[in-house]
């Protein structure tokens, strides 16, 4: 995927297995790569960066801003992320924005859909789910729950939607019928590219973030009984 390359902002998100970047000026996708990995984000990470820039024509200058998704996710994918971004945005003297796991899942999200469980492998075999709720504005209700898909399908009820990752295995047990009907997948390129887009309406904005101030958000919930 390929479009206008000048003045971009660089998009990182290693907060799952699934790990992507973006490049964005606001108007068109210069390149986008995802790829899965297996806990080796720190090591593949700056490679695929400098892979996908080269590809496309693009030099460390012509970046304006840097974007990462900041969690809740993995805790190795987070530092590493994290890491990354910090590292390139201070080397550049360039604006770090961090975007959350959720934010970015659901800003292009419809509002019509009304109300959404947002879905997270968190490891172990659990996921980590959260309501929202459309008031205007995707709304969260209380804190993410960390438990098997088993146990998080038996509360489900008509009418909310799953959106979000999972495993193959989580997706045997919520594409089972009628659930089927209302997933909405999150995994792939998309998640980054929310993220860009929302760090660039920040970055048009004119904020700018000390890098240093970025911290990962972690999952630290408690779980409810598994199935």
């Amino acid at each position: 995927m390929t479009g206008g390359k000048r003045g971009c902002l660089l998009a990182l998100d290693t907060a799952t297995m699934g790990v992507a970047v973006a490049l964005f000026n606001g108007a068109e996708w210069a390149a986008v790569g995802y790829w899965r990995t297996t806990d080796r984000h720190t090591a593949e990470l700056i490679r695929r960066c400098q892979e996908v820039m080269e590809g496309v024509g693009l030099a460390p200058e012509d970046l304006v801003a840097v974007a990462v998704v900041s969690g809740p996710g993995s805790f190795t994918g987070l530092r590493a992320g994290i890491a990354a971004a910090k590292g390139l945005a201070v080397a550049l003297d360039l604006p770090l924005f961090g975007v959350g796991t959720e934010e970015a899942m659901l800003v292009d999200l419809p509002g019509t859909l009304e109300a959404v469980n947002v879905v997270l492998p968190a490891g172990r075999g659990r996921l980590a789910a959260r309501r929202y709720r459309w008031a205007g504005r995707w709304t969260p209700e209380g804190e993410p729950v960390l438990a098997v898909a088993e146990s998080l399908a038996a509360t489900w009820s008509p009418g909310v939607w799953w959106v979000g990752e999972w495993t193959a295995r989580d997706h045997a047990v919520l594409a089972r019928p009628p659930m089927a009907a209302w997933l909405v997948p999150r995994d792939g390129p998309s998640r980054v590219m929310g993220a860009a887009r929302l760090a660039w309406a920040r970055h048009q904005a004119g904020e700018r973030p000390d890098p240093a101030l970025l911290r990962p958000i972690y999952l630290r919930t408690p779980s409810v009984p598994e199935a």
